[in-house]
């Protein structure tokens, strides 16, 4: 068999390994339509575990992450932020925030983790970013194992030890109207 020439791989790439100039290209596009959305993108040093916040206004990153999760980041707390001050969402943030059963609560926060992943895609979509489609939704799947683990066992998993390749693409889902409020503080771990 023939071996693909290195200039004609495109699309999927590993976590932990989108090389610099995608990166770049990446960020340059999303940084630049999370803004004309309305939201202000900052650089605070956090407290550890947190790598990155929101509050409705803002989405502010710790630099102390690496580009690639930061990258993720974004594209993970803009669709947070898009669930937290879309009026036509309000109404499903209510079970997340009052459900005491874990097991319930782990499917009520699959179904959020994952819509705004749905909004996230859109957003990389609506720039013309389309050959991460895999990356991205690799990295969703990665970060859902992380969180989950988290839940089940109180206690923050080795990053490396959630990777996974090669699932199901997310699905972009229409950014509805946003109406920028302050929410809640909420953080990524």
């Amino acid at each position: 068999m023939k071996p693909v020439s290195s200039h004609e791989l495109v699309g999927a790439r590993i976590v932990g390994e989108l090389p610099s100039a995608d990166m770049v290209d990446l960020w340059v596009r999303i940084s630049s339509a999370i803004v004309k959305y309305g939201f202000v993108i900052e650089y605070r040093d956090l407290e550890p575990p947190r790598t990155g916040i929101f509050d409705g206004l803002r989405i502010t990153i710790d630099p102390d992450v690496g580009f690639e999760m930061q990258c993720f980041l974004l594209l993970h707390l803009f669709g947070h932020s898009v669930q937290w001050v879309a009026p036509s969402l309000a109404h499903t943030l209510g079970e997340l925030q009052n459900t005491e059963d874990r097991l319930r609560f782990l499917q009520v926060l699959h179904r959020y983790e994952f819509e705004a992943a749905g909004f996230g895609m859109q957003l990389m979509h609506e720039q013309g970013v389309t050959r991460l489609d895999q990356w991205y939704s690799d990295f969703v799947e990665t970060d859902w194992r992380y969180v989950e683990r988290f839940y089940q066992t109180d206690k923050i998993p080795p990053w490396t030890d959630c990777i996974v390749t090669g699932c199901p693409l997310i699905e972009p889902a229409p950014i509805p109207a946003l109406r920028h409020r302050q929410v809640e503080v909420r953080f990524a771990f």
